[in-house]
């Protein structure tokens, strides 16, 4: 692993030092495809071990909210959509309120987990089919899974989906649509500058196709919303769809408890006619006390 290399739509030669012996071989992205996707189970030894903690434990002791929230939310869009940036407010969103969640975000996972794949078709399946592992995992665990990948191609966004529908876990896709002009005049990492000069090859909008989501189950439209406005969307979902409850937002802001200036006159009119309690300076105290939260 610390010998590894960032691989990017390259072939790699493998060296394995065997005793006093070196033998060298050719690994080409056909042979990590036929390695990693052929769904061919290679371990035969091996046996499912089920956890003696069941969802619903999880549920009563992970978070300051009660209940197994695990699930995982997709976003796919196009470079500079704002994808990751609708994920990392959404997760900040959803843990101030005690409901645990995690942002897995396309460029740090090819800076660690999946270092080894580049952006062919092939691997950007197998860098798919990897995540959405991860992310079922996180799901299980009772954390809200927040994937931010571009995931151009819909076979690889149904196989997430399907990974989490054969082990019931619920799995929304986002679809953040950003025209690519926009994504284009955003560049924040200047890959789209890259990628017309011709120094990135297989750049999605540019030189490799991006494949729209047909029905996903929302889509974000970003050219005039904030991301705070994109992340209420998706907070609007899950509640809908029971992953966290609707009681959550009413921290969001603050009842004033005074009386608005416009209505002082009636309010103090209404009070006049209301049966009356004499209380002394102290239990004045312990009323204000109370009325702002102190005990």
């Amino acid at each position: 692993y610390n010998n590894a290399v960032q691989v990017v739509n390259c072939e790699i030669t493998v060296t394995l030092r065997l005793g006093v012996c070196c033998q060298s071989f050719i690994m080409s992205r056909r042979d990590r495809i036929i390695q990693y996707n052929n769904a061919v189970q290679v371990a035969t030894n091996v046996t499912v071990q089920k956890h003696h903690v069941s969802r619903d434990k999880r549920g009563q002791v992970l978070g300051n909210i009660r209940g197994f929230r695990g699930c995982t939310v997709w976003f796919t869009g196009l470079s500079g959509a704002g994808k990751t940036s609708i994920s990392f407010e959404l997760e900040a969103y959803l843990v101030a309120r005690g409901v645990p969640a995690y942002g897995l975000d396309g460029d740090n996972i090819r800076t660690g987990l999946n270092r080894n794949l580049g952006f062919s078709k092939e691997d950007r399946e197998e860098n798919i089919r990897r995540v959405a592992e991860v992310a079922r995992l996180f799901a299980d665990s009772g954390v809200v899974a927040l994937c931010s990948f571009v995931s151009p191609f819909a076979q690889d966004r149904e196989m997430a989906r399907k990974i989490h529908r054969e082990n019931d876990l619920p799995f929304f896709e986002v679809f953040v649509d950003t025209p690519l002009n926009v994504c284009e005049q955003r560049d924040v990492k200047g890959l789209y500058k890259k990628a017309r000069e011709g120094s990135i090859k297989g750049f999605t909008g540019v030189d490799q196709a991006y494949e729209k989501p047909e029905c996903p189950d929302l889509v974000l439209k970003t050219v005039n919303p904030t991301v705070e406005e994109s992340c209420l969307q998706v907070v609007q979902l899950l509640e809908e769809n029971g992953i966290i409850p609707v009681n959550i937002r009413q921290n969001d802001t603050v009842v004033e408890l005074f009386v608005p200036e416009n209505r002082v006159s009636s309010a103090i009119e209404e009070a006049a006619h209301l049966a009356s309690l004499a209380i002394s300076t102290v239990d004045l105290q312990w009323v204000q006390v109370l009325a702002e939260g102190w005990a």
